[in-house]
């Protein structure tokens, strides 16, 4: 039953559209097309990868080329601490102890005393 009625009103409705068609007049069209060709995607990636290895080898021969000194070996090897010079007792004093913890605790609490959210 409920087909029927749905089947129904298609029917009404495209009746009701094809009595709506218009028809236009002819078109004229002068001139050439040419379509312009493009890469499709498989090229341009495959250039993609092809820019990549070249920009890889390039890099490669300049690491070759460079003196040893700046070889990526050195990497690998742990940056010396400084001369030994330097005071060793550094190494052992809690930071609390150290005098730039301390000036910079002292600029702290006198900035809370002149701050205005400071409620003391």
């Amino acid at each position: 039953m409920k087909t029927s009625l749905v089947l129904a009103l298609l029917a009404a409705a495209t009746a009701g559209l094809s009595a709506q068609e218009i028809e236009l007049p002819p078109m004229v069209v002068t001139g050439t097309f040419e379509l312009r060709q493009t890469p499709s995607v498989t090229d341009l990636f495959t250039l993609h990868l092809q820019r990549q290895m070249e920009t890889k080898r390039a890099v490669e021969e300049m690491v070759e080329r460079t003196p040893w000194y700046y070889s990526r070996l050195w990497r690998y090897f742990p940056v010396p601490l400084g001369s030994s010079q330097n005071d060793s007792a550094q190494f052992f004093t809690p930071n609390y102890l150290s005098s730039d913890y301390r000036n910079t605790e002292r600029t702290l609490i006198e900035s809370r005393k002149h701050s205005l959210f400071g409620g003391r």
